[in-house]
């Protein structure tokens, strides 16, 4: 008896060296050498305990059933509140909606709003699931690279990617990897060119809250009060409230948009955890102190990265205010020799700082952009010291 032939999507593996870096790390962790995780996409830190108090009395007061696909409309209600009063624009329940996670929130906005042979303009370097939920929809991802303006998204790359067949412009700042927050100017030219090409916009502020000393976040509803309508916004409380497993992201959109993304989770996910939910309603007034310390950790965090990186020949960081990454520039390495090895890669590199200097970060090729890799500091201040003093010295042995 044979087996039947599968349409496997192996073609969605996001990164190639991945599971030869989880191979290293579990050598490595066998030999009881220690790794530096600098390839972190989560806060260190614990949660608010008001947060673990509230889904407590939440479990025990039977909140554990099913709710409606985008959430409670008293939750929905609460957001909608918290939505007008963060971007100064006023959101009815109705144009708000809870999914699981951030990525399920920009899953269902591509779905409702791309058609196959859709053109989708997408930033590079890009979060790595991007491009490949635009393909999931039908539609077709073009790249347009922020590399050679310190990676800030201009409007002028914008406007040479719009064709005939462009839908969308997807935009994230802060932004992951790069950390790189997107210059209020050059977003209302881009809200500008939304408008008079009939676009949508969609754009991921996951990271709104996260910004380092000196920097601030522009959301482009907040700047062009006017592109409500075509605009779907992305955020989440994993990031900024250090609950990234409860999975709990949200989105805010025109009423239709919303309606459309509600029928289509309710024949995906359903709703998403109605405990996190609960929770997060009724601590989310909590959660203002809690951000702005973990703000002045990151900022100490950054400075030291910052110094570190800078003693480095050949290895360039362009400024990061926001989030918790940074995105080195490691070109002059690849075709270099470390010792008698040659590196033909950026994934060969990351592969030899782990087995080497026993750091873990990430290549930028998995975000589009192989010039560089990126190095979070959302670990503790020890293991930013000494995962700073490995890459030195990791650095230092090239010819």
């Amino acid at each position: 008896m044979t087996s039947p032939t599968l349409a496997l999507r192996n073609d969605l593996v996001v990164a190639p060296s991945t599971s030869r870096m989880r191979g290293i790390a579990n050598e490595l962790k066998e030999r009881g050498e220690s790794v530096i995780n600098f390839a972190a996409g989560e806060l260190d830190f614990d949660t608010l305990d008001s947060l673990k108090q509230a889904a407590i009395e939440a479990i025990k007061g039977k909140c554990n059933t099913y709710t409606p696909a985008l959430g409670e409309k008293k939750i929905r209600q609460q957001l909608a509140a918290h939505v007008s009063e963060q971007l100064g624009v006023a959101y009815a329940w109705n144009e708000v909606g809870m999914t699981a996670g951030a990525k399920q929130a920009l899953y269902n906005a591509a779905m409702v709003l791309i058609n196959p042979g859709d053109e989708v303009i997408i930033p590079i370097p890009y979060w790595v699931t991007f491009p490949t939920q635009i393909e999931l929809a039908g539609g077709k991802p073009v790249l347009v690279d922020t590399r050679p303006e310190g990676y800030q998204l201009t409007a002028e790359r914008v406007a040479a990617a719009i064709t005939p067949q462009t839908r969308a412009i997807l935009i994230n700042t802060p932004n992951n990897p790069t950390g790189a927050v997107y210059d209020s100017e050059a977003l209302r030219r881009i809200g500008e060119l939304a408008i008079r090409h009939d676009l949508w916009i969609i754009f991921d502020e996951c990271y709104s809250r996260l910004i380092r000393n000196g920097g601030e976040h522009h959301s482009i509803v907040t700047l062009m009060p006017e592109l409500k309508e075509r605009t779907v916004i992305v955020n989440s409380f994993s990031k900024s409230m250090a609950l990234t497993g409860w999975r709990l992201g949200y989105v805010s959109a025109p009423e239709q948009v919303i309606k459309a993304m509600e029928n289509l989770q309710g024949h995906t996910t359903s709703n998403p955890n109605v405990v996190a939910q609960v929770a997060v309603s009724r601590a989310l007034d909590d959660s203002a102190d809690f951000i702005a310390t973990a703000n002045a950790i990151l900022d100490a965090r950054l400075q030291v990265i910052h110094e570190a990186l800078a003693g480095i020949e050949h290895l360039h960081v362009a400024p990061a205010m926001g989030a918790f990454y940074v995105f080195a520039d490691i070109q002059w390495f690849i075709g270099r020799c470390y010792g008698d090895k040659q590196v033909r890669s950026t994934d060969e590199l990351v592969e030899l700082i782990l087995a080497e200097a026993k750091v873990a970060v990430v290549s930028g090729a998995g975000f589009g952009d192989p010039s560089g890799i990126r190095i979070s500091y959302a670990v503790s201040d020890a293991d930013v010291a000494t995962g700073m003093q490995r890459l030195r010295e990791f650095f230092a042995r090239f010819n």
